[in-house]
């Protein structure tokens, strides 16, 4: 996990103080750290800040149902389908005790639903 951090918020003063072990964290007002962190996010390893703070998770590769389309826009049915594994931004968290939530329920949904093996 990420923190993507700006001390004018309070919030994100407040995350920071209760920083969990092996969370890092970018401070938005340093140019460096957040240059380091906009060039992870353009090789897809981070998607951008939409608030501050937000807190960058994975998310692991799970199946879900996704309708399929013909060539001339036709329902053709549902297929289970492999949403690969990526990062997510939680946009403005109340507390880690919610992001915990939120990693609690991907892993769950990829307990439920793995990944449909290729091929």
């Amino acid at each position: 996990m990420i923190l993507l951090h700006h001390p004018e918020v309070e919030l994100s003063r407040e995350l920071l103080a209760t920083l969990p072990e092996g969370c890092g964290c970018v401070d938005w007002t340093s140019a460096v750290q957040r240059e380091e962190y906009a060039a992870l996010a353009a090789s897809g390893n981070g998607p951008p800040p939409s608030a501050f703070p937000s807190v960058i998770v994975d998310v692991p590769a799970y199946a879900e149902d996704r309708p399929l389309f013909g060539a001339q826009g036709e329902f053709l049915g549902m297929a289970l389908v492999t949403v690969p594994a990526h990062q997510e931004a939680l946009r403005l968290p109340a507390s880690w005790d919610a992001v915990a939530s939120f990693n609690a329920s991907v892993a769950e949904r990829t307990r439920l639903r793995p990944a449909v093996p290729a091929g």
